[in-house]
């Protein structure tokens, strides 16, 4: 829990009880994001200049200045490359604090895929429609890989977490995005996009006043030692007879991706396979606040109008093949197959094919085929993209350096 706030409240029990908090929080939360900012440009800025804690601490204390290195230095240095259970991930700057801002009180905080799935009723019809969803994202990726800019990146940095970019491109994906900067998390909680001009605005009387709902900001807020902390402990409890598998919403890090959206929210997500909505959550703290149009005003201009989130688009010029792949019904095999292994309902792949192609749950008939491809793209365009990023210098671009530590693991 923030230690301000539990201090402030007296809530020293994890509960999902809402904390009402007052413009001064915010305005303390905005703070302690400035000292957590600067904490870990401090260590970055250290790492880069070969400091270590080994010469501070001396061999009397190796152990402790081990400890310090790997688990203190490492997290807070970005640009430190790490494996993880979804992937080689370029890691920005782990800050101490993990944040999500909603612009309304909603009963549920899901990914976009959970919340489509509830539309139906049986079963089957929601996996066929998680098929559907997959197979959509399977197209994006193999979008991706058609630029030898996007297979450069995997060759030289890690693992392009393309589900995960699906998500911030429209696509219905089981990704909820989590950040580490406040002052990010507090944009989305006091601006709205609109979609009819397509441009985000500042939240006005017009938009709050609608409802109850409408009339409160959400922050979910749950620290950094606390994530550490379930990602690694077991999720079994009662273990014998009757095992029951605890929900947990991993935090997990996107790090930095192709075309910079996820790098711009200084990106996390929890991948959340089992729906568990973070109002549920008792490890995330539930801070609303009164909507107000100075305090939005203010954050719309702080974050410059939302170009310090989404400064420049990378895949701006390909939106209408994103739109198709969007709402697309014609799948190629390889995006079937993609789908089919994320899929933990169907055993049999031509089984889960013939119930695909003859259901009509979005109103259209599905196609599947091996000589289908749904996206065409140009050479001209592609070749153009690829020009554009030919020299793209990660270190250069985001002024990092790339470092990483050797790991010994048991025979």
């Amino acid at each position: 829990m923030s230690e301000y706030l539990s201090t402030k409240y007296k809530n020293e029990k994890l509960d999902n009880t809402v904390i009402d908090i007052t413009h001064q929080d915010i305005y303390d939360l905005y703070n302690m994001n400035i000292k957590d900012k600067k904490e870990c440009d401090e260590v970055t800025q250290s790492s880069y200049r070969n400091e270590n804690y080994y010469d501070q601490y001396g061999d009397d204390n190796w152990r402790h200045a081990f400890y310090k290195e790997v688990l203190y230095r490492d997290p807070k240095t970005a640009g430190f490359v790490m494996q993880y259970p979804h992937g080689r991930i370029i890691t920005q700057a782990e800050r101490n604090h993990y944040y999500r801002g909603e612009n309304k009180i909603y009963f549920s905080s899901v990914p976009s895929l959970t919340r489509k799935l509830k539309h139906f009723k049986s079963t089957e019809d929601r996996e066929i429609y998680r098929i559907i969803a997959d197979m959509r994202i399977g197209e994006f990726g193999l979008f991706l890989y058609s630029f030898n800019y996007v297979q450069n990146w995997e060759k030289k940095y890690g693992t392009v977490l393309f589900d995960a970019l699906a998500q911030h491109y429209g696509l219905e994906t089981n990704w909820l995005d989590i950040t580490n900067d406040f002052n990010v998390a507090l944009f989305f909680a006091t601006c709205f996009f609109d979609h009819s001009e397509k441009r985000w605005k500042p939240l006005t009387k017009n938009e709050t006043e609608d409802d109850e709902n409408t009339k409160y900001g959400m922050i979910f807020h749950c620290p950094q030692w606390q994530v550490s902390m379930r990602n690694t402990t077991s999720t079994l409890t009662n273990p014998g007879k009757n095992v029951e598998r605890i929900l947990e919403n991993n935090v997990l890090p996107i790090g930095f991706q192709p075309f910079m959206r996820c790098h711009m929210q200084y990106g996390y997500g929890i991948k959340m396979d089992e729906e568990y909505p973070l109002q549920q959550d008792i490890y995330f703290e539930k801070l609303r606040f009164r909507h107000d149009e100075k305090l939005s005003k203010h954050v719309y201009e702080m974050m410059d109008q939302g170009r310090l989130i989404y400064p420049h688009e990378g895949l701006s010029s390909f939106e209408d093949i994103i739109n198709q792949i969007r709402a697309a019904t014609v799948f190629s095999e390889e995006a079937f197959n993609y789908a089919f292994e994320n899929n933990n309902y169907f055993e049999d792949p031509e089984h889960c094919r013939r119930l695909i192609q003859g259901t009509n749950i979005i109103g259209k008939p599905i196609y599947i085929g091996k000589d289908l491809h749904p996206i065409k793209i140009s050479r001209q365009r592609r070749r153009k993209l690829d020009r554009e990023h030919a020299e793209f210098s990660i270190e250069e671009a985001y002024g990092i350096k790339l470092s990483t530590r050797y790991t010994a693991y048991p025979k």
